[in-house]
C-alpha cells in the first residue's frame, strides 16, 4: 500500500546565512533594511511523509514578512508602471534571488530596503524589453 506524500508544517525556523547582504551600516532610519534582510534569512522547513511513511523534508517556506514586503513592493511598482511584470507572477523566492543577484553583481550597500528593492525590480522587470 502506497502512502501519499502529505506536506506537514513543522514550526521551527533555521537561519540561512546569506552573506550577500553584506555589512549594513546601521542608521536610525535604516533599521528597515536590517529587519527585512534578517527576515529573508529565515525559512520554515516543510516536512512530509514518503511512500514508506518516513518523515522527510519536502521543501522550505520563505518568511512571511520578507515575502509580503517583496510581493507588496512588486505590486506597487507594477501598478504605478515603474516596472513591467510579464507572464506569471514571480514567486517570493525568485524575487529574493533577484536581490541576491543584484547585490552580488553591483556590490550595493544601500541602507534603504525600499530603494534597494526598487532598483532591483527595475533591473529585473524592465519595461524596455
Amino acid at each position: 500500500m502506497e502512502l501519499p506524500i502529505r506536506p506537514v508544517l513543522i514550526a521551527f525556523t533555521m537561519s540561512v546565512p546569506l552573506s550577500i547582504f553584506g555589512a549594513v551600516t546601521v542608521k536610525s532610519q535604516a533599521q528597515q533594511t536590517d529587519t527585512l534582510f534578517a527576515h529573508c534569512e529565515k525559512r520554515t522547513i516543510v516536512m512530509g511523509r514518503d511512500e514508506k511513511g518516513d518523515m522527510i523534508k519536502v521543501g522550505e517556506h520563505l518568511d512571511d514578512y520578507c515575502a509580503g514586503f517583496l510581493e507588496g513592493s512588486l505590486t506597487m511598482l507594477a501598478r504605478t508602471k515603474v516596472i513591467c511584470v510579464k507572464g506569471n507572477r514571480p514567486t517570493p523566492d525568485f524575487l529574493l534571488s533577484t536581490i541576491v543577484t543584484y547585490r552580488t553583481a553591483t556590490k550595493a550597500t544601500d541602507d534603504d530596503a525600499g530603494g534597494v528593492v526598487e532598483a532591483v525590480f527595475k533591473r529585473a522587470f524592465s519595461c524596455q524589453n
